[in-house]
Order: C-alpha cells, then structure tokens, then sequence
C-alpha cells in the first residue's frame, strides 16, 4: 500500500506543509508513523481527510 509523507498529503489535499502539521499537533488528524516516527498517510487517510474537510465546509 503506497504510504505518503506530509509533503505529497499536502499537496494532494491542496494545503501547504506547515497547515498539515499544526492539524497533525491539534490532533485534527492522525497519522501513521514510518520506521523513522515520520507521518506518513494512506490514501485512505487522505480520503478521510478530505471528507472531513468537505464536511466543514457544509456548515
């Protein structure tokens, strides 16, 4: 399964790096950690991610 790190999540949901991390320390978001404790995210996640964010946007 293809892991993705902060970089290309970000990227992929259309957010810089740094809006990624302070979601991450608000724990808005949950990632998976690599071998090296790195975030890393399944397209699941990113899948989730965007639901979540469609989801405020309703309100």
């Amino acid at each position: 399964m293809k892991k993705y790190n902060v970089s290309e999540t970000a990227k992929e949901l259309g957010v810089t790096r740094q809006t990624l991390h302070n979601w991450i320390r608000k724990n808005w978001v949950t990632p998976k950690r690599d071998y090296r404790n790195y975030p890393v995210f399944t397209l699941e996640d990113v899948k989730k991610i965007k639901d979540w964010r469609n989801a405020l946007r309703e309100l």
